[in-house]
């Protein structure tokens, strides 16, 4: 039985603690801060580590009272070191180093997208006494495609191992969660405005506007969000003239613009599953809990004899503390503890660059 572990993310506006115990998920507590960043259209890194700051103490008693766990059980602490808001991730980091040199116990840090690439791995804490047995890795299918698609990252990744990464592709400017983000504030949706754009799809036409599909002669595997964003700018601006627009327009308009973001995500994800080989392919990131990616996604894996395999719960497709548990527990058993005096935050931590357990930016 793998021991215990207490995992922080702080990376950007949820302050999360978890424990978590192998591939299982004994508590998972995410102290959101949607409410404190609305006035601002978007995360405000200084109400951000504020915000982390006064939540982390309780969050972190409420995650062990959950889980039924007392510190001297855990078996390290773990934080999420980058990618992320400098002044966010600071406080994660400082608030662990005090919990593993009051508790005594070593410090992992992990890369917050290889949380997002192994919270497929989660499981649910089993209802009855007997424990689940944790996924091992040489069960796993390797080579293995995973895709993040979220608020910040829009990576394809050849996972040859657990903490064996190649960078296929990612975005150059906006990521797709930030792009469905800053289109649903020229609709005037609020924020966050992707779920709203995603509910608003469901009544509209998603053929109503032709978006551009960028980036198809790029000869590579990036994808690029920053001209459909101005194109869906100007769309907005002439359909609006000196009057609002219809319910039925906003529908159409929102459900014309998921499709064109899951159109460039699915056409490079094509021209990667047509020059490699892969055993199944992973889903994570905050825009994998939308239902019409998913959809389109396992209709396009289809032919290709693979399996889509998403989080089992759409909660750990956010910003979450028990994917950060979930990497610890394998970097635990492979020894891949940090000296708590060199751990830094690397708000720019590339996937590639994995082998330095720790560092600083």
């Amino acid at each position: 039985m793998h021991p215990p572990i207490l995992a922080i993310d702080t990376s950007c506006d949820e302050t999360a603690v978890a424990v978590t115990q192998g591939n299982l998920i004994l508590s998972n507590v995410v102290a959101s801060q949607v409410e404190l960043h609305k006035p601002y259209g978007g995360v405000f890194p200084t109400v951000a580590k504020l915000a982390h700051r006064e939540n982390l103490p309780a969050a972190s008693k409420l995650a062990l009272k959950r889980a039924g766990i007392t510190p001297s059980e855990l078996a390290a602490v773990a934080v999420t070191q980058g990618p992320g808001l400098a002044p966010a991730l600071e406080v994660g980091i400082e608030f662990a180093k005090q919990l593993a040199k009051e508790w005594d116990k070593p410090l992992i840090a992990v890369n917050h997208v290889e949380g997002h690439l192994l919270s497929v791995l989660a499981r649910p804490r089993p209802k009855t006494s007997l424990p689940a047995t944790p996924e091992m890795e040489a069960e796993l299918p390797f080579p293995i495609l995973g895709v993040i698609v979220s608020g910040k990252h829009n990576d394809f990744v050849r996972i040859n191992g657990l903490g064996q990464y190649q960078l296929l592709g990612s975005t150059i400017d906006d990521a797709a969660g930030e792009a469905l983000d800053k289109v649903g504030r020229m609709l005037d949706l609020g924020y966050p405005a992707g779920p709203v754009i995603e509910e608003f799809a469901k009544r509209g036409n998603a053929r109503a506007i032709e978006f551009p599909l960028p980036m198809t002669t790029s000869g590579d595997f990036n994808v690029s969000f920053s001209g459909m964003k101005t194109f869906a700018r100007n769309k907005i601006e002439a359909l609006s003239g000196e009057a609002s627009l219809s319910s039925q327009t906003i529908y159409d308009f929102c459900a014309s613009f998921q499709r064109a973001v899951i159109r460039a995500i699915l056409y490079k994800l094509n021209k990667i599953l047509q020059t490699e080989s892969f055993g199944e392919v992973w889903l994570g990131g905050g825009v994998a809990a939308n239902t019409a990616l998913r959809s389109e996604l396992r209709a396009m894996l289809k032919p290709y004899g693979l399996k889509l395999k998403v989080p089992y719960t759409k909660k750990l497709c956010g910003d979450n503390a028990a994917m950060i548990g979930i990497v610890a527990g394998y970097k635990l058993h492979r020894g891949e503890v940090a000296n708590p005096s060199d751990l830094d935050r690397r708000p720019r931590w590339n996937l590639n660059e994995l082998s330095a357990v720790a560092g600083t930016e």
